[in-house]
């Protein structure tokens, strides 16, 4: 009968204590990149000659305890200082118009949402299309892309910078017609100062009915007999839609009789026009203007017509930009700096918001 054989064992190496294990990662750390990844578990192991599981638990510990960070995408570990380089959100890209000569209330806009950025260690992605609007002359009324252009336009955007945006701020002349056929490719996104009707998507708009409600009392208030509102330039929603408020706002208070058929200042012909027919007009006249450079060149205008103001007829802006104000025009004010640092907030938020801004009615000289 043969002998069984013995097994011998042979003695395992002993495992480093937890803090010895600790300090040779931290050693590890810091002397690799900051903007490169740390070797993986498997590789730890190795290195330290432990079981991946316990390589896992020390880096893990290291990762709670903030002396490393593991990026949320790859899982792959770093030193704590890329976090700062690597965990940034992809920028705002604002799809807005070009600025132009006097386009103040886009640079309140964009200063909105700078600050709203800032705020939130977001960066922005500033893009335009001279096609959107092309408004190089305030004089001049500005040029609108139709339906078909804006599809176009957001298909060369998307299709070139889609992917790097983290979120989208866009004009309000956009159409909802061209944003609902990129709907699932503009998300997040929010549209401003009009309202907007598109699934999905989040608005930061101005309260046109509140806006029309106080400009009417405002102006019925001051004894002007009759209320004409004024269209600057066709094709801008906003526009549309606050004169569309204007209208119900005085059919809603009994006050449909008071107000005047729609009057055009797209060019100095039509003001010049406009001036001439309120100078034979015997009633106590105020004009509603929903653009506030085209307001300024009808005061301009009664000006040089020598119909005083607001004795003789009396003006109301509605954008109420610094522009406005600081030449004197009664204005509704809204905040497009609040606007532009909203709709980057709405940008994180897990639904889509809806924030309404009500205006300040500022009484200038015209009213």
């Amino acid at each position: 009968m043969a002998t069984p054989k013995l097994r011998t064992r042979t003695p395992s190496r002993p495992q480093a204590a937890p803090a010895d294990l600790a300090g040779r990662v931290r050693q590890v750390v810091a002397d690799a990149p900051s903007d490169q990844p740390l070797p993986t578990t498997r590789e730890f192991g190795q290195l330290l000659g432990v079981a991946n599981t316990t390589a896992f638990r020390v880096l893990q510990k290291l990762t709670q305890e903030g002396e490393i960070w593991q990026h949320p995408t790859s899982g792959r570990y770093y030193p704590s200082t890329a976090r700062a380089l690597l965990d940034r959100p992809k920028p705002v890209a604002c799809l807005i118009r070009r600025l132009e000569l006097g386009s103040e209330q886009y640079r309140e806009l964009l200063e909105g949402i700078s600050l709203g950025c800032g705020a939130l260690h977001r960066t922005m992605l500033l893009w335009h299309d001279e096609l959107l609007v092309n408004h190089p002359e305030p004089h001049e009324p500005p040029v609108f892309a139709p339906v078909a252009q804006q599809r176009a336009i957001l298909t060369n955007f998307l299709d070139r910078h889609g992917s790097a945006a983290g979120g989208f701020v866009l004009d309000h002349v956009w159409s909802d017609e061209a944003l609902r056929l990129h709907g699932a490719r503009l998300q997040p996104a929010v549209v401003l100062f009009r309202s907007c009707a598109v699934e999905g998507y989040s608005n930061v708009r101005a309260n046109f009915r509140s806006g029309t409600l106080k400009a009417l009392t405002h102006l019925l208030g001051r004894g002007f007999e009759q209320i004409i509102p004024v269209e600057p330039f066709s094709g801008d929603p906003a526009i549309a839609e606050f004169i569309a408020a204007l209208e119900f706002a005085a059919e809603e208070t009994g006050c449909r009789g008071r107000l005047g058929p729609l009057a055009l200042a797209k060019t100095d012909r039509d003001r010049t026009a406009l001036v001439q027919r309120l100078s034979r007009t015997p009633q106590r006249t105020a004009l509603v203007c929903p653009e506030d450079n085209v307001a300024i060149l009808l005061a301009a205008a009664a000006r040089e017509a020598g119909l005083s103001c607001p004795e003789r007829i009396g003006l109301l802006s509605v954008m109420g930009t610094d522009f406005a104000t600081k030449a004197g025009v009664s204005c509704l004010r809204y905040d497009f700096r609040a606007m532009g640092r909203l709709a980057v907030e709405a940008l994180g938020g897990a639904q889509p918001v809806q924030h309404v801004l009500e205006p300040n009615l500022i009484s200038g000289a015209t009213t």
